[in-house]
């Protein structure tokens, strides 16, 4: 791996891509293909972001066959596996040998320069025509302000700084939203023994298989992943957060009812703290049945592309983990955390964008980059890895590789117009 510390001083290049995740690495992958001059910036490891903001047991919920990465293979027999976070890290790794990544280089800024823009790093300003913002999309936790209000001795954390149910203090611990990583972490700590009480939200959710497939499988087919970010009508769909599932243990359903079972108390949304009283609304039956309601939508949809496609399937079925209650368990409306003895909040509410560090005039107000297709009005600024980049998959690895080898055509397309760059790969040529 072509890994290049920072040094003092100037230094111009054709394109510089920040971020070494598997956005960065794809599109380096291609810039390379192309025979663009490039330089990728990474302020930690490579996959810094699969290292520290993913905890020890993280697995993918997509299967092993929806990875797509450019040049990434699949061990025989393994189709149908779920990476863990460890084998995510190895294999960006792999990826990253022989592209121009420098690691430990952290962009400070991004301003307009002359035709190009100036990244300023600790000690450096590198001079580039062309830049690409890859990743920062899902980083910064959006943790309610409510949260400045819990005792000091309570030991906070967000999905992306729990590691393990043995890293935090003996007690209950309170797991605030019950999106992917709310309710996978409320699964792992149950199992381990530990007391969970889960403030739920409004989340979907779907079988893990259904018909004899993997419901992936069925999405795929059903074109859902590939779904136009211009063909989306309702805006609140962008927010959507992903399904309640799981890829742990071979994969499995996660349903509120399930954790319920295993011991989890279900409680409705947070709605406020002031020092060890907690509120919550009256919504837990709602959110269990719109949860149901959506689970049972995806069904009647394979349902219907089965019996107009005329595909063999397993018969209907239901999974265990989805098994009704009698009725919705009762909810309190206020606890005491010293009565439950809870010592731990973790907060699964969802992140943001960092790109505060773009002093380009491209960021909306929610602080995403305003982008085409990751196209920005500001010629030569680029997004990558950004979800619904342009179809739904684009935040996954199952569509980084093809918005990454768009961008880099687009970077490769207007260097061939320019000059500098064109007696550039001439000398490169001659040498």
């Amino acid at each position: 791996m072509n890994l290049r510390y920072g040094r003092p001083g100037t230094e111009s290049v054709d394109v510089v891509v920040v971020g070494a995740g598997q956005a960065g690495l794809a599109v380096s992958y291609y810039l390379w293909s192309s025979g663009v001059e490039h330089l990728v910036l990474e302020r930690g490891r490579v996959g810094e972001s699969w290292r520290s903001q993913r905890w020890d047991s993280f697995t993918l919920v997509t299967p092993n066959w929806m990875t797509r990465l450019p040049s990434h293979k699949m061990t025989a027999g393994t189709g149908a596996d779920f990476i863990c976070r460890d084998a995510v890290v190895a294999m960006l790794e792999r990826f990253a040998c022989g592209l121009p990544v420098r690691v430990g280089v952290d962009v400070l800024s991004v301003t307009p320069a002359g035709r190009g823009y100036r990244v300023t790093t600790p000690g450096q300003e590198i001079s580039a025509r062309a830049v690409v913002i890859a990743g920062g999309g899902q980083r910064v936790p959006m943790i309610p302000p409510l949260a400045d209000r819990l005792p000091a001795d309570i030991h906070q954390c967000d999905a992306a700084r729990y590691r393990n149910p043995a890293g935090l203090p003996p007690g209950a611990v309170l797991v605030v939203g019950s999106g992917q990583s709310g309710a996978q972490i409320a699964d792992e700590l149950t199992a381990a023994g530990r007391e969970v009480i889960l403030a739920t939200s409004r989340v979907a959710r779907v079988p893990r298989r259904y018909r004899g497939r993997d419901i992936h499988e069925w999405a795929v087919e059903l074109g859902l992943y590939d779904q136009a970010t211009e063909a989306v009508t309702d805006p609140a769909e962008f927010r959507e957060p992903h399904p309640m599932l799981s890829g742990a243990r071979g994969g499995h359903t996660l349903a509120l009812q399930q954790l319920a079972r295993d011991g989890v108390r279900l409680l409705g949304r947070l709605a406020g703290a002031e020092d060890t009283k907690l509120t919550f609304a009256a919504d837990l039956p709602e959110n269990m049945n719109y949860a149901d309601r959506r689970a049972a939508g995806f069904r009647r949809t394979v349902d219907s592309y089965v019996t107009s496609a005329g595909i063999v399937a397993a018969p209907r079925d239901t999974d265990p983990a989805e098994r009704t209650v009698p009725a919705a368990p009762r909810a309190p409306l206020a606890l005491d955390i010293r009565a439950e003895g809870i010592t731990s909040v973790v907060w699964c509410t969802g992140f943001g964008p960092d790109a505060a560090w773009v002093d380009v005039p491209v960021l909306r107000g929610d602080g995403f980059p305003a982008h085409h297709r990751g196209v920005t009005a500001s010629a030569g600024l680029y997004v990558a890895g950004y979800p619904w980049l342009s179809t739904r998959g684009s935040g996954i690895l199952y569509g980084v590789a093809a918005d990454s080898a768009r961008i880099a055509q687009h970077i490769a397309a207007t260097a061939k117009g320019n000059k500098t760059w064109t007696q550039h790969r001439q000398l490169r040529t001659l040498r």
